[in-house]
């Protein structure tokens, strides 16, 4: 039996409705995408949804008292709330350069967090 389920694309501004057939687990077909992306944005929302991250965290000894940070690629979307706590917790020193790695494979998915500002020591 084939159910449905119905997804808003985000992978371009036109925002297409998509509807995903599918029996359990297997993918049987995608409609309703305008453009090549939203086939490809289904499938990876329905097997495997993934998230990417941008916040700020605290720095003391620069010019500002936060520093705006991202992920280098997507995580999965179970674990945004996890990566948000750790990222959180730390507590940087000026300098720091723009893209610098702030922390190393977070939460073992081989993902960094990077620093998407440059701040210099006062």
């Amino acid at each position: 039996m084939s159910d449905t389920t119905t997804l808003l694309c985000i992978s371009c501004p036109i925002g297409c409705p998509l509807q995903l057939v599918h029996e359990g687990q297997e993918i049987k077909e995608v409609t309703g995408a305008q453009c090549n992306r939203g086939a490809k944005y289904a499938r990876q929302e329905f097997s495997d949804p993934r998230r990417q991250l941008s916040t700020t965290v605290p720095i003391s000894g620069a010019r500002w008292q936060r520093l705006p940070v991202r992920l280098s690629a997507p995580i999965p979307k179970h674990l945004v709330f996890e990566a948000v706590r750790i990222i959180h917790s730390l507590r940087l020193e000026a300098p720091v350069q723009r893209g610098q790695v702030l922390l190393h494979d977070l939460l073992g998915e081989g993902v960094d967090v990077l620093a998407t500002r440059h701040l210099d020591r006062l």
